[in-house]
C-alpha cells in the first residue's frame, strides 16, 4: 500500500510521540523508588507537555517543502517508521513500571532512549520544513539534548552514591 504523508501528518505523529513521552515520564516518576529520579521525570513530563503544545501550534502553519525522493513519499514513510518503531515504542517500559517500582537504571535508560529516538525524528523532520521552522526544531533538539544531560547527571550521582 503506497501512502504519502504530509508535513501535517508527520507533526501529528510527533504530537502523539510527545504524548507518549508525557505518559511514560509520569509513570516512571510515580513508580521510581528514588526521590531525585522521580523529580527529574516529573520535570521531563512537564517539558514534554510543553513541547507537545509547541508542536501542536505548528500544525496549522507548517508548509511542507518538496524534496527529491527515490519514490513519492519516501521521506515521509521513513519519518512514519521512525515515529512508530522508535518514539512510540515506550509501552513495554511503561507497562513494567506500572506493575511495580521500576529499577532506576532501567528507568533512566528508557528516558535516554526516548529522547535519542525523538532527536533522530526531529533531525529528519527538519529536512521537511521551511528554514524559519528549522530554527524552531533546533530549539527542540537542544531541549532533548538537555534532557539527556539531566538524565546522565542523575545517573552519575546515583553511581557515586548521592
Amino acid at each position: 500500500m503506497d501512502e504519502t504523508y504530509t508535513s501535517k501528518d508527520i507533526l501529528e505523529m510527533a504530537v502523539r510521540a510527545k504524548g507518549k513521552g508525557v505518559e511514560l515520564y509520569l509513570t516512571l516518576a510515580r513508580n521510581s523508588g528514588n526521590y531525585h529520579v522521580g523529580k527529574l521525570f516529573m520535570e521531563l513530563a512537564r517539558d514534554e507537555q510543553r513541547h507537545k503544545h509547541d508542536i501542536e501550534g505548528w500544525l496549522d502553519k507548517l508548509r511542507g517543502e518538496k524534496q527529491e525522493e527515490a519514490y513519492p513519499g519516501e521521506r515521509s514513510l521513513f519519518l512514519k517508521s521512525l515515529a512508530e518503531d522508535n518514539t512510540f515504542n515506550c509501552d513495554n517500559t511503561q507497562k513494567k513500571a506500572l506493575e511495580s517500582t521500576i529499577d532506576e537504571e532501567e528507568a533512566l535508560r528508557a528516558g535516554v532512549n526516548f529522547e535519542k529516538d525523538f532527536m533522530l525524528f526531529l533531525h529528519e523532520l527538519k529536512r521537511h520544513v521551511s528554514p524559519e521552522r528549522s530554527a524552531t526544531i533546533d530549539v527542540l533538539i537542544d531541549e532533548e539534548i538537555r534532557h539527556i544531560r539531566e538524565i546522565f547527571d542523575i545517573k552519575d550521582r546515583l553511581e557515586k552514591g548521592g
